[in-house]
């Protein structure tokens, strides 16, 4: 019984403690290590500055679900677990969380914590300074090498794994913040999110605008990321662009925080926890995969985990801390799958990662015989099929001849085609195989029309479609996940003596049908000589 008392006294005195530590930690407010760089030199100066938490703004900026570059979708995605602990850490501390996703803030319109900011008071926002910044290095905002990815704007939305904060505000204008930091209190903002040197400077809501305003504006170097580029062969990756990136504002416009290191001096933050995956360049994924002609240069990164061991596997199998050792840039030359983690001491301490590239095959030849030249004898398509009869959803159209399935020129990748047949997924379109047809032969893509409008705004993130090829009822050849945008996938499908039918089919990757048209362009068959 005494021991267990003992135990019980133990404990009790240990949560004391920490209690104790935590109240004192708030007592004397949060004490932030400002970085600064001098502009000739760039040496690195640092000064502390106490604060009380709840005179700080935490403002993520433009974490949205999606980006025209996959590699920088996927960076976003890699940070969203870190910053979900540090914004729930600055809850705690009394910190005011504003998430601000910019030109798609309004499609969160009903959102208690949008709504809330139209009952604020109307505020004149006053220049106290001009900040003034030398242009930032651009490194043109596609961090996948070679095979560039090409501009939308697709996103519709903040993350959907970031967590919004029942108190937490969504405003898009500088007045809106100088409002909310007048209502609050606030003298400091703390800046998250992306893409540092183009929406931080640029957006009314950014840092430079509410430094403008008076604000302490602090940039928090290890929860943003800059609007990326890639090269290789010059090792210029992702990660060295965003170093370059925070360096140029601490030399011209805001101090830097490391801010995992003030919530862990705050209590806030547990050092064991894992939460940031490994980083790939180009980042291409299962659902969005990075498609190459030329052989690529993969890259792999653990910037917040330094001094890990980054171990991969190239079978498909898990990786572990037995796995191949990563020692340097990747060649890779054929259609690769990739999984990857970072250990330490053989423990996980990076989450696992994903790479998925394709290569594509040459360029088929024009096809003898058109398919929209043939009547196919089987012809589904989206909606319901009644008494062999289907009834197509929505918009949709039967598979058009020479045009898209909306009745606008088959484009795919940028290219528009004269020849083809347009569908939306799920279809398919079975024709006779004659005896003459020696190959089918297709450039197979999501038909793009849909960026032809306000860029693609809000959609252009979901087509997403596999093809496949099938004769006889045996698959023959298949597409990866095909996007807006992306290469056209190239078909040249061998036909065996004696085939009797083939069956062209266009399915939804397994994230709904949502906008999937699809192209096969120049789709047809080569003759035997």
């Amino acid at each position: 019984m005494k021991r267990i008392t003992s135990i019980l006294a133990g404990r009790l005195i240990a949560l004391l403690t920490l209690a104790a530590f935590f109240l004192q930690a708030s007592a004397h407010g949060l004490t932030l290590d400002l970085q600064r760089r001098d502009p000739g030199t760039g040496a690195i100066t640092v000064q502390k500055e106490e604060v009380d938490p709840k005179r700080v703004g935490v403002i993520a900026v433009d974490v949205w679900n999606f980006h025209w570059c996959k590699t920088a979708t996927m960076r976003v995605d890699a940070f969203v677990p870190r910053m979900n602990k540090a914004l729930e850490a600055a809850r705690a501390l009394g910190m005011k969380v504003m998430l601000c996703p910019s030109d798609v803030v309004d499609n969160y319109v009903g959102f208690p914590q949008r709504e809330a900011i139209f009952a604020l008071p109307k505020v004149t926002v006053p220049k106290v300074v001009d900040a003034t910044c030398p242009p930032v290095p651009d490194a043109g905002g596609c961090a996948c090498g070679r095979e560039r990815c090409a501009g939308n704007f697709g996103w519709d939305g903040m993350h959907p794994d970031l967590k919004i904060g029942e108190d937490d505000l969504m405003p898009d204008t500088q007045a809106e913040v100088y409002a909310i930091c007048q209502k609050y209190g606030l003298t400091h903002l703390i800046y998250v999110g992306f893409h540092t040197q183009v929406c931080l400077l640029g957006k009314p809501m950014g840092l430079r605008a509410m430094k403008e305003a008076g604000l302490h504006c602090v940039l928090a170097r290890d929860m943003t990321d800059a609007h990326p580029g890639y090269d290789p062969s010059r090792s210029f990756t992702p990660d060295l662009n965003s170093e370059q990136v925070v360096e140029h504002f601490e030399k011209h416009l805001a101090p830097t925080i490391h801010f995992q290191q003030e919530l862990t001096r705050m209590g806030k933050w547990d050092p064991d926890w894992v939460l940031d995956p490994v980083r790939i360049a180009p980042w291409g994924t299962r659902m969005r995969p990075h498609l190459f002609e030329q052989p690529i240069t993969v890259t792999l990164t653990a910037p917040l985990n330094l001094g890990a061991e980054i171990r991969y596997t190239l079978d498909g199998s898990k990786p572990s801390s037995a796995s191949t050792l990563y020692t340097g840039p990747l060649e890779f030359s054929d259609t690769t799958r990739m999984r990857v983690a970072a250990f330490r001491e053989g423990r996980a301490v990076c989450l696992e990662s994903e790479g998925s590239f394709a290569r594509m095959s040459p360029l088929p030849p024009a096809p003898d015989v058109a398919i929209g030249d043939l009547i196919p004898v089987r012809n589904v398509g989206f909606g319901h099929t009644h008494s062999g009869q289907v009834r197509y959803s929505g918009n949709t159209q039967p598979p058009q001849k020479n045009k898209s399935n909306l009745g606008q020129p088959l484009k795919v990748n940028r290219q528009i085609y004269e020849v083809g047949m347009g569908v939306h997924a799920p279809s398919a379109l079975m024709y006779e195989i004659k005896p003459e047809y020696h190959r089918f032969v297709a450039l197979a893509g999501a038909d793009e029309n849909l960026v032809t409008i306000s860029h693609g705004s809000n959609l252009a993130m979901h087509p997403s479609v596999v093809f496949k090829v099938f004769i006889d009822g045996r698959e023959a050849a298949a597409s990866p996940v095909m996007r807006v945008l992306s290469s056209a996938w190239r078909f040249d499908v061998a036909i065996p003596e004696g085939a009797k039918v083939i069956s062209l089919v266009a399915m939804d990757a397994g994230n709904g049908s949502r906008e999937d048209f699809a192209n096969w362009a120049n789709a047809g068959f080569i003759l035997r000589k």
